[in-house]
């Protein structure tokens, strides 16, 4: 095994992008996982071949290509979904007074059939549609 080949570099280079990315624990989207890949590959056919230009031009091709193309797929795949909880869904939503409001007193709302003990600014009459603006606890923050 003799060191001086270039394409031991690239190889090396390789190993150390997927350490670093085990280390950060996936930080980087994989990015440095697929790299290093691209390097040992191309290095290794580079020593196969015996052509250090060819590995070159092997990590600049696909590297190209997984960042014009893979890397969207990749972050797509890695992209997390989140979901909004029953509180969080009430916002923007709206609801009927069912119990009269007062800026001093609270009073309840109904939304979505369940409900809810409500504040506002203003005083609001039974019968009055309102918009939730906001959810703190168990009270809900009516205009």
């Amino acid at each position: 095994m003799d060191l001086s080949d270039k394409n031991y570099i690239l190889i090396i280079l390789g190993i150390l992008a997927i350490v670093a990315e085990i280390l950060l624990g996936v930080a980087t989207g994989f990015d440095l996982f697929i790299i290093g890949g691209i390097f040992i590959v191309s290095g290794a056919i580079g020593k196969v071949i015996n052509s250090f230009e060819v590995s070159m031009v092997m990590v600049a091709v696909f590297s190209f290509i997984y960042i014009a193309v893979g890397r969207a797929f990749v972050k797509n795949k890695l992209a997390v979904a989140t979901k909004q909880t029953n509180v969080d869904a009430i916002i923007g939503k709206k609801g009927m007074v069912i119990k009269k409001i007062t800026s001093q007193k609270p009073g309840q709302v109904k939304v979505e059939g369940e409900i809810w003990r409500a504040s506002a600014d203003k005083m609001l009459e039974e019968g009055v549609e309102v918009m939730i603006e906001s959810v703190s606890g168990v009270t809900l923050r009516v205009k």
